[in-house]
């Protein structure tokens, strides 16, 4: 499930885009597991096959709408982000909780964990192999998921620093001495 090196690089196409914006509105009005890859057609306004031509289904949208967070969120993780790195994406994700919260309450956490958890493996420097993925990895993908679904939730209280700080602080949890 690793992403190619581009995974980040790449730029959506305007039907991408539209597809996209039709899978945040659509999460915005609705719970993860309600919503229907022919919804987010209608939505965006494209063809079924147009819609099979750019994503392999529901989940596939999900990862590209969230692919710019778990990349700072991974790259927190690996302790090379400066603070000004980490800190807007937090700010976002506070000032679109309403989109946030119910993804990372819904079946859709366990793909984005399995994705956060892949991206943090490879910018910890190891390779996924046929075992799968580090449990540190995977530990850390769990940490940060869980800190952000209390926090936007409201079962936590922080500013948006300390947020950045605590998810930034994960990646001590990666450190040499913690076996793979």
């Amino acid at each position: 499930m690793a992403e190619p090196a581009s995974w980040n690089a790449r730029r959506l196409s305007s039907t991408e885009s539209a597809i996209v914006e039709a899978f945040r509105t659509l999460a915005i009005e609705r719970r993860y597991g309600a919503i229907r890859v022919v919804d987010i057609i209608d939505r965006a306004g494209v063809g079924k096959s147009t819609f099979y031509e750019h994503f392999k289904g529901k989940d596939d949208v999900l990862l590209t709408a969230m692919r710019p967070i778990l990349l700072v969120l991974a790259t927190a993780a690996s302790g090379r982000a400066a603070r000004s790195y980490v800190q807007p994406v937090v700010e976002h994700l506070w000032e679109r909780r309403s989109f946030a919260r119910p993804i990372l309450h819904s079946t859709a956490a366990s793909i984005l964990q399995r994705r956060l958890a892949d991206a943090i493996a490879m910018h910890g420097g190891r390779k996924i192999d046929t075992q799968g993925v580090p449990v540190f990895a995977v530990g850390i993908a769990a940490a940060q998921l869980a800190m952000l679904r209390c926090w936007l939730a409201g079962h936590v209280a922080a500013t948006v620093d300390a947020m950045t700080d605590q998810l930034i602080a994960c990646s001590r949890l990666n450190d040499g001495d913690l076996p793979s």
